[in-house]
């Protein structure tokens, strides 16, 4: 009997033993190992994303809180030992320094706690072009000068020499030993409150208040009519746009904010900078970064909301029924700031907006009479 072809079967139980994966096996295997590593990854991105979106975010809102916290405390220091009413100011300031729309009558403005401007700036990092960002300004008394105390006037005369010029004297020697250039003082008496900035101090009870300073709060002594400045001493009761002395001044702050059109947000600081020229006594300090929207919104007396509270019934702005007295009855400030990010977006592959909102509530606007 013939022996059988081929290896024996011990051997060919070994050799099955030893044999390697099929491509069938290693296919599976490739596919498998694939699939877990594309979910790891995955996984892994998602956390990588999640993880750069919280940095930016982070880098972003830091500026953004920080510029809220500062809007918030000038919207509740507002109004702080200012007049109810507001101070006289020349006609048209409020537009050329505090850049809110332009009157339509020829009368002096009135400077109040709150200066609302709505939908006012372009703003280049928003994708909509026709959104315009809001601005807003705050006045109240620097409560450290003098220490707390108000300068106590006399009289107020022409300075010899200087006709255009008034000088207000105080009623002690040293009853103006406070005050320094460029200070930015409320002049208060029982017939008017006006807005001046002092131009120079003579020694120790005198300030010089001069036309072409760098504000153009200064008005002419002794100019006609609404041209004429109202620091002017009264010669009569009959007499108009004129001050009754005794008088007092009072140190102020005058604040603005406003996002430039490459979306900084700033904060705009009017006079007080002591030493300095009168070419930086409008100082802007960055407050924020890509600022995409800024947008304010005012709670009334009332209850009442409202984006420009002076607006009046005809809801359009600079017309004649317009009534600045409507910024003295905000009793909330609703800030809303939108930044965008430095980078883009993984996932939306567009800069990320973020979005701040904070109410704030006027404390001193309903309450102080000066």
């Amino acid at each position: 009997m013939n022996k059988p072809r081929g290896l024996p079967d011990q051997s060919r139980r070994c050799y099955r033993q030893n044999a390697g994966f099929t491509l069938i096996e290693l296919l599976v295997a490739i596919v498998i190992f694939m699939i877990i590593s594309g979910a790891v990854y995955g996984l892994m991105q998602l956390g990588t994303y999640d993880r750069n979106r919280a940095s930016r975010r982070t880098d972003v809102l830091k500026n953004a809180r920080v510029a809220m916290h500062m809007i918030g405390r000038d919207v509740l220091n507002a109004g702080l030992g200012y007049h109810r009413r507001g101070a006289v100011v020349p006609d048209n300031f409020n537009n050329l320094v505090l850049g809110v729309p332009v009157d339509v009558d020829n009368a002096r403005d009135m400077l109040t706690s709150i200066v609302a401007g709505n939908n006012i700036n372009t703003n280049s990092l928003n994708a909509n072009a026709a959104v315009r960002t809001d601005t807003i300004s705050f006045a109240y008394r620097d409560v450290d000068f003098n220490a707390g105390n108000n300068i106590e006037l006399q009289s107020a005369a022409a300075v010899s020499g200087s006709p255009t010029t008034a000088r207000l004297t105080a009623k002690t020697a040293t009853g103006a030993a406070a005050a320094k250039p460029f200070d930015l003082l409320l002049v208060e008496s029982d017939t008017s409150q006006i807005l001046a900035i002092a131009t120079s101090v003579n020694g120790s009870n005198t300030i010089d208040v001069a036309p072409g300073d760098p504000l153009g709060l200064n008005q002419t002594l002794g100019g006609t009519g609404n041209a004429g400045s109202v620091l002017r001493q009264c010669t009569s009761s009959a007499d108009q746009n004129c001050t009754t002395y005794p008088a007092t001044a009072k140190r102020v702050f005058l604040v603005s904010y406003k996002v430039k059109s490459d979306g900084t947000l700033v904060r705009i600081i009017y006079g007080n900078n002591t030493g300095a020229a009168s070419t930086a006594q409008i100082q802007e300090l960055p407050m924020a970064y890509n600022v995409e929207n800024f947008q304010i919104k005012y709670i009334l007396a009332d209850g009442s909301t409202s984006d420009n509270p002076s607006v009046g019934p005809d809801g359009i702005v600079s017309t004649t029924d317009d009534d600045w007295q409507g910024f003295n009855l905000i009793r909330q400030v609703l800030v809303t700031i939108t930044v965008q990010s430095n980078e883009v977006d993984e996932k939306t592959h567009r800069p990320e907006s973020i979005t701040l909102t904070s109410t704030f509530s006027t404390r001193n606007l309903g309450y102080d009479a000066g």
